[in-house]
């Protein structure tokens, strides 16, 4: 009778399926495969002259999804983005300018930044260049830095 009890008591820590964003269907829970690598100090990254003149206030600004495959086979990284922002607050010019791994979270970081909008600028500044962002992809979840 114990052993019966410790194994369904066990069975109850499993943690429930996921939800896959846009899709209905589901993913058990993210079993990492390697370790999470050392992100950067993003304020270094930022030059003098980087993003500067203006107040960058988000009007729209979604955290990317963690992508399926990177999911399915625990991966984790981080993905540092730049990117230029117009006078009326559309997102120009947006690349990768480095990611640890290389490759798994590129394109949902770029596609994500891609599809944000800020408020116009201020300041009579006609273009901001070169902002900078950072996903870290860590544990099956996603953060902004």
């Amino acid at each position: 009778m114990i052993p019966l009890l410790l194994v369904l008591s066990s069975c109850s820590a499993v943690p429930q399926a996921i939800p896959l964003p846009g899709t209905g269907a589901t993913r058990g829970p993210f079993i990492p495969r390697d370790e999470f690598p050392v992100p950067p100090n993003v304020e270094r990254l930022i030059g003098p002259e980087d993003c500067r003149g203006s107040t960058l206030a988000a009007a729209s600004a979604d955290i990317p999804d963690y992508p399926v495959r990177a999911w399915s086979l625990g991966r984790q990284g981080w993905v540092v983005v730049r990117f230029d922002v117009e006078a009326n607050g559309d997102v120009d010019n947006v690349r990768i300018a480095r990611a640890v791994p290389d490759g798994p979270f590129n394109r949902e970081s770029r596609q994500t930044v891609r599809a944000w909008q800020f408020r116009p600028l201020d300041n009579g500044v006609d273009r901001l260049d070169n902002c900078v962002v950072m996903f870290e992809f860590r544990a099956g979840e996603v953060a902004l830095r």
